[in-house]
């Protein structure tokens, strides 16, 4: 098999093959094949632009990979070279290349495993069928597990090599991964092995918040996640990789709001599914970086949707934060589709203006430190957003001077 047109197609992609046969040039003196596999070769197939660095495979053992590597001043990450794999670095670019291997000893997430220059050997190792086909740097395709037939069928289907609940075991992150690949290519399930996953779906539990919120992140803003059917087939899973329960009334309204302006996050649907949780309870927000614990522990109360009051917000909190106020809004029915498309415009087109004073503006004038000085600053800013922005420095501190009685001015 040979994907038609490779040449075209690599580039509509935007696959960086001239450094990825740069590379492959370095192995050839040793005998080495160097293979693309994974994501990328799905995207050659079903031309789809590429969206993260490409996979690569090679039949060369990993420390000669690298000794040949470092010869030729390339440079790597020797991370993972443990299990056959390292990193290589290409200007902007960088490129995952594993040996291939077959499994010696399998125990959870770390197997044992051993160097093998068998392409069938590699792919049994490997979770989907769709995940192990093979593409060499002219397009030609090795597909041992049988996975374009998976790929290329009316309706596609994901399904794991070999024994499921084997494969499972190995690793219990294939749960979730096998969740996120059946929604983006099929909008359905392979029933065999969505059973199977759902028999050991409270195993999600053993597996690290961050691991379990990396795939979380990827299958919660995808388009085909947005329907009723996929929801019910996934709320538990989903549940369990947060350890809390959802609530997903409306949920589905949210996203299709989201699609219409062209914003989707990852941050704002989880804040919405646990708006009615206990928030200081979930332990999963520690694992968050802080940006993202912020967006969703952090509510704005404000009740008033009038356009200088929402700008106005945008001096107090993140943009991000006040287009989530808002959004909650139309979906507890405050505030109605019209009047949220014209704030959304409003506050995505705004640019903040650096409001003329601070603190220590306020100490030369008189003012001791403390909360007043905080409640003095709050009142002069509403009154400058309240004049369009326009008083200047001085104007703003004839007005802060107004809080201070006559006695205490210097």
């Amino acid at each position: 098999m040979k994907i038609k047109n490779f040449s075209k197609v690599i580039k509509y992609i935007e696959l960086p093959l001239s450094q990825i046969k740069k590379i492959e040039l370095m192995l050839k003196p040793h005998n080495g094949n160097l293979f693309l596999i994974g994501g990328v070769v799905r995207c050659l197939i079903l031309k789809n632009k590429i969206s993260s660095p490409p996979d690569l495979v090679t039949d060369l053992p990993i420390e000669l990979v690298v000794k040949i590597l470092k010869k030729q001043k390339i440079k790597i990450s020797l991370v993972g070279i443990e299990y056959g794999s390292i990193v290589i670095h290409d200007g902007k670019d960088f490129f995952d290349l594993t040996s291939m291997r077959r499994d010696v000893e399998t125990f959870g997430r770390k197997a044992k495993v051993e160097f093998s220059p068998d392409l069938l050997e590699d792919s049994k190792r490997r979770d989907f069928t769709i995940n192990s086909i093979y593409c060499d740097t002219t397009g030609n395709l090795k597909d041992p597990q049988n996975g374009m037939k998976d790929l290329k069928r009316e309706k596609p289907i994901v399904k794991f090599i070999g024994d499921t609940e084997k494969r499972i075991q190995e690793d219990f992150l294939r749960i979730l991964r096998f969740l996120r690949f059946s929604i983006y290519y099929s909008k359905n399930f392979y029933r065999k092995d969505l059973k199977i996953c759902e028999k050991f779906q409270k195993k999600l539990l053993k597996l690290s918040f961050e691991r379990r919120i990396n795939e979380l992140k990827k299958i919660i803003i995808l388009s085909n996640f947005e329907s009723r059917f996929i929801l019910k087939k996934t709320k538990k899973f989903l549940e369990l990789s947060l350890d809390c329960k959802f609530d997903s009334n409306d949920f589905l309204a949210l996203c299709k709001l989201e699609r219409e302006i062209n914003d989707v996050s990852f941050e704002r649907r989880i804040k919405y599914l646990i708006r009615k949780r206990k928030i200081k309870k979930l332990s999963f927000l520690n694992h968050l970086n802080k940006n993202q614990k912020q967006r969703i522990v952090n509510k704005i109360n404000e009740k008033n949707f009038s356009l200088k009051k929402v700008l106005y917000l945008l001096y107090e909190f993140d943009k991000e934060l006040v287009i989530d106020h808002i959004i909650f809004a139309v979906m507890e029915k405050k505030l109605t589709k019209t009047v949220f498309l014209m704030l959304f415009e409003e506050i995505k087109n705004f640019k903040l203006k650096e409001f003329p004073i601070n603190g220590a503006d306020l100490i030369k004038l008189g003012f001791k430190e403390g909360k007043r000085i905080g409640n003095v600053l709050i009142e002069t800013r509403k009154w400058w957003i309240k004049n369009n922005y326009q008083p200047l420095k001085k104007q703003c501190i004839n007005f802060a001077l107004e809080f201070l009685p006559t006695s205490s001015r210097r």
